[in-house]
């Protein structure tokens, strides 16, 4: 069965859903097989109702289906592109349903803007990539040049974002090597002509340029100067770097998350690196403006959001009062990281290599290795 729509029955689209699942949670009925919605399900802010049940059974025992969706509610129907979502809506013609238009792949490539700053032209914007909890950022000053940071998805907003706020793209870093999604850091550079950046002990392995990230380094962004600096903070990866914004802002890659840290086990040794990621709290971070806002690169579940929809924590709150982050002694925190790992993807690996450009993978391939939320962090 094909599973592309064709926009012939009411569709919602994912930028719609993507606010309706923090403000207003829709029903879900998701008709993916049960293993892939087990590894894979439409997550919000707050819980709310989904249901998986199979889109062939909306054919062979429609009444079954039927029985579990409420009325006067709405109902948003998923499976992978579209398709056999759409056939099922049609198929049970209720008024209260709608196809998700693309279904769960373009759910997963699908970024929300929350403004963080703006102040006299000057801007800090976090993407939100919902589907896998993958934050990015754009930094810069309307009318002049933009970077941007852990760039993921779709290349075409972070194009559109530069356009409208009439600025160049002239810089694009990653925090570090990415295990989790495909980065689209060296193809953003690429397609603006920018200056690719990311830490040379992450990029060892890599067989294209790039511009390695020094501690201290300053970076200018428009005649006011949005100001990058880059703080080595090794520990989940060799070279996981953390870029300070302007005096407000600490991009922390997956070193440290707005709870907890990042698991420094993935493409290394564990031990010695849960060392390296304890004196990175300890040592890198700790010196560091209380007041900044800590911006992950990831973040476990939609409720770690405040108000506004961002993901962000002060520094200081996060070193005094999160359990894992302010542990004082090496060992237990070591010990704590190594306990609570859980078993990193096996996918993960390769993902690691194509950011390395090691492997090519092609729009089908990436969205295969991208399916399911990230496993950066400990597990509970």
């Amino acid at each position: 069965m094909s599973d592309s729509g064709s926009g012939a029955v009411a569709s919602v689209d994912t930028d719609e859903l993507a606010v309706r699942v923090d403000n207003d949670p829709p029903f879900i009925l998701d008709v993916r097989a049960p293993e892939q919605f087990e590894r894979w399900q439409i997550e919000g802010k707050a819980a709310f109702d989904t249901v998986n049940i199979p889109y062939w059974t909306a054919f062979e025992n429609p009444d079954e289906m039927l029985s579990v969706l409420p009325e006067g509610t709405d109902v948003i129907v998923v499976c992978a592109h579209g398709g056999s979502s759409e056939l099922v809506v049609e198929e049970l013609n209720l008024p209260n349903l709608k196809n998700l238009a693309g279904g769960m792949d373009a759910w997963s490539r699908t970024l929300v803007p929350h403004e963080l700053w703006n102040e006299q032209g000057q801007f800090v914007v976090q993407f939100d990539r919902i589907a896998k909890a993958c934050l990015s950022y754009v930094v810069g000053e309307a009318g002049k040049q933009m970077a941007v940071i852990d760039p993921a998805a779709d290349l075409d907003v972070y194009m559109r974002f530069a356009e409208a706020q009439g600025c160049t793209i002239t810089d694009v870093f990653d925090t570090h090597l990415h295990a989790d999604h495909v980065s689209l850091g060296r193809a953003l550079a690429d397609r603006t002509g920018a200056t690719y950046h990311i830490s040379a002990g992450d990029a060892e392995e890599a067989v294209f340029e790039y511009q390695p990230l020094e501690d201290g380094e300053t970076f200018h962004f428009g005649d006011l100067e949005v100001i990058v600096r880059s703080v080595a903070t090794p520990g989940h990866t060799p070279g996981s770097t953390s870029l300070e914004v302007a005096g407000r802002f600490l991009m922390t890659g997956d070193a440290v998350f707005v709870s907890g840290v990042g698991r420094p086990d993935l493409g290394g040794a564990t031990d010695p690196w849960a060392r390296d990621l304890f004196k990175t709290v300890h040592e890198r971070l700790a010196p560091l403006d209380s007041n900044l806002d800590v911006c992950p690169a990831h973040y476990t579940t939609r409720s770690e959001s405040g108000a506004d929809g961002t993901i962000r924590r002060k520094l200081g709150d996060l070193l005094t009062n999160d359990p894992v982050v302010s542990m004082a002694d090496e060992d237990e925190f070591v010990a704590y990281v190594v306990e609570h790992l859980g078993e990193a993807p096996a996918v993960y690996d390769e993902i690691r290599k194509v950011n390395l450009g090691l492997v090519e993978a092609d729009d089908e391939k990436i969205q295969e290795l991208e399916v399911g939320r990230n496993e950066c962090a400990l597990s509970g």
